[in-house]
Order: structure tokens, then C-alpha cells, then sequence
């Protein structure tokens, strides 16, 4: 036996409504959350590259320099 449920389009706005299992959407959110905070991290460092506070290395022997 299927079951039918009708999403009204005042619910969606008219927009595409997908399901997902709760553990797929838990996994895809702690992702997007993981990659924003990596985002910030990038920017911050290259802020800091372009601000002249940091300089690129090649390698750990330019450490010691």
C-alpha cells in the first residue's frame, strides 16, 4: 500500500520539496558546516598573506631562514 501526501504550494512557495533520511540530512549538514568553517580559515589566511603577516613557504627548511 503507497500513501499519497499533497505539499500545498503556499507550504514550498512554489518551489521543489525533496525528502531525505534523517541521518543523510544530519551527514550533509555537519559537511556544510565543516566546509564553511574551512572557508573562513581560507580567507582569514589569505587576508593575512595580502595584509603581508604571513609569507609562503615551499619547504619546512624555509623555516630556518
Amino acid at each position: 500500500m503507497s500513501t499519497t501526501i499533497t505539499i500545498p504550494k503556499s507550504v514550498t512557495h512554489g518551489d521543489e520539496l525533496i525528502i531525505v533520511r534523517r541521518e543523510e540530512y544530519e551527514g550533509m549538514h555537519k559537511h556544510l558546516k565543516e566546509m564553511g568553517i574551512a572557508l573562513t580559515k581560507i580567507a582569514r589566511g589569505e587576508k593575512e598573506l595580502r595584509e603581508g603577516k604571513i609569507k609562503p613557504i615551499n619547504s619546512l627548511s624555509d623555516l630556518d631562514k
